[in-house]
């Protein structure tokens, strides 16, 4: 069973064309859609009512929207977040950001020139059960890193590094100065001796971030303490041509979450414009830690022949096809057993440029 908490702006639309990507595929999924966020908070008086908190401990993933609205305080919808990062120990946020082919990247960037993948960590840092203190003219933030939740999150890289054939693990922080990345990077440095195949290599955040404007392809997975992953997934997602494009997985021992990172989107909530893709794609992610990669792979190459072709396309890649529209598109390539074919020719094309 998946629980389905589309959330709050853009976050019902999107995650409806996944989980019609995801019935396309023809994977027996039950899905179980439940209320949570701002529009929970004023309707049920919680933005984490009970039936959805039992719908996540019965479920075998969790697909996820959105939370945050203009009109619930800012902390309330957040307590979702914190119960699933949090609580159900989704500590590594996996975001694989990509330039796919038909999508215009910047600075002459071509398909296959931007391939990084950024696991930061979701439960330490400036986390959402940080201690902060606001006064009129002094703001004070406690950010906290531990020697275990470091391990936890490097030996993730490491392991989902080798798991899928990456080359080599970078730690980026800023150890030069904070405390707090100084432990970080040690234990970084110490699982490094152990690390078999992989390369390793450390780079300060703010050097991370011009190597990567400068050259695209200089990292190729990146661990990184939970604010710095965030920031440099910002670099990248302008390098793919759209946050519509960024997909995530949050991943714990036995409980992992998939939602797309671009938020509620308020601007254009409702308006049928935005792009489903990368909650297809976390959607495809979900596929994948369910043991279902063929299926997977499936969603993979529909989402690449549709961006190849260009033809339907949401405005924020200049295009003006409505959201329904790309999903549409999208569900009919997966069910289309071409589609793997003109992936593959796609993906060569790709290494040879």
């Amino acid at each position: 069973m998946i629980a389905v908490l589309p959330g709050d702006g853009v976050g019902p639309e999107v995650t409806g064309e996944a989980v019609k990507v995801l019935d396309a595929t023809g994977v027996d999924l039950e899905f179980v859609e439940r209320s949570v966020g701002g529009k929970a908070y004023l309707l049920e008086g919680t933005p984490l009512p009970q039936a959805a908190r039992d719908a996540c401990e019965e479920a075998d993933a969790v697909l996820f929207g959105a939370v945050g609205h203009d009109y619930a305080p800012y902390g309330v919808p957040r307590k979702v977040l914190s119960y699933l990062r949090m609580e159900k120990g989704a500590y590594a946020n996996v975001r694989p950001l990509k330039l796919y082919p038909g999508v215009k990247g910047v600075h002459g960037c071509g398909a296959g020139d931007v391939d990084v993948v950024i696991i930061r960590d979701n439960a330490e840092g400036l986390a959402l059960d940080h201690e902060g203190y606001m006064w009129k003219e002094k703001g004070v933030d406690k950010r906290v890193i531990t020697s275990l939740g470091s391990k936890r999150i490097i030996n993730y890289a490491m392991e989902y590094a080798r798991r899928e054939g990456r080359k080599r693990v970078t730690c980026v922080d800023q150890s030069n100065w904070l405390y707090s990345d100084k432990i970080f990077n040690n234990v970084f440095n110490e699982v490094s001796q152990e690390s078999n195949n992989l390369e390793t290599d450390h780079v300060n955040v703010d050097v991370a971030a011009m190597m990567q404007v400068q050259d695209p392809k200089s990292f190729d997975v990146i661990v990184a303490p939970d604010i710095f992953g965030d920031i440099l997934s910002g670099v990248v997602v302008g390098q793919i041509g759209s946050v519509g494009l960024a997909p995530s997985a949050c991943i714990g021992e036995d409980f992992a979450f998939f939602e797309p990172i671009h938020g509620t989107a308020w601007d254009i909530a409702g308006k049928g414009v935005a792009n489903p893709i990368a909650s297809i794609l976390s959607g495809k992610l979900m596929l994948e830690w369910l043991g279902r990669g063929d299926e997977a792979l499936r969603i993979e190459a529909a989402v690449t022949r549709v961006l190849s072709e260009g033809r339907v396309r949401t405005r924020d890649l200049s295009g003006d096809s409505g959201t329904s529209e790309v999903g549409d598109a999208v569900a009919e390539y997966v069910a289309d057993d071409s589609t793997l074919q003109v992936w593959e020719e796609l993906t060569a094309e790709a290494s040879v440029e």
